[in-house]
């Protein structure tokens, strides 16, 4: 069996929200891409955002239809959901401000350059 090894920021830890998914449907949703599109660290800080944003949304809404006469069996697998979705949001938050933290380095380095 072959494993595809992925960079950092490639896929969520829970493997739901993948950049390339993401890419994908925004190019789909936009005729004319905008110009930070073309801008590596920009567009992993977006996708960081929409991966923040679709598990945030996930996760309220499983949590949101469980009670306590849900079925133990259904109940148990949307906790664990909930817990990888939780991850996904850190991982998304972090991702976001180590974007933010190279991009600010690097605009204090042409700043001051000038």
């Amino acid at each position: 069996m072959t494993q595809t090894t992925h960079d950092i920021g490639d896929r969520s830890p829970s493997g739901l929200f993948r950049m390339s998914a993401w890419e994908g449907e925004f190019e789909r949703a936009n005729a004319q891409l905008p110009r930070w599109y073309w801008n590596r660290d920009q567009r992993r800080r977006h996708y960081a955002r929409w991966v923040e944003a679709e598990a945030e949304t996930l996760a309220m809404r499983l949590s949101g239809l469980l009670r306590s006469d849900t079925p133990a069996e259904s109940a148990g697998a949307a906790r664990v959901l909930v817990d990888s979705l939780a991850r996904d949001i850190d991982w998304a938050r972090r991702l976001e401000d180590s974007e933010s933290e190279d991009g600010q380095s690097k605009d204090r380095t042409f700043a001051h350059a000038a």
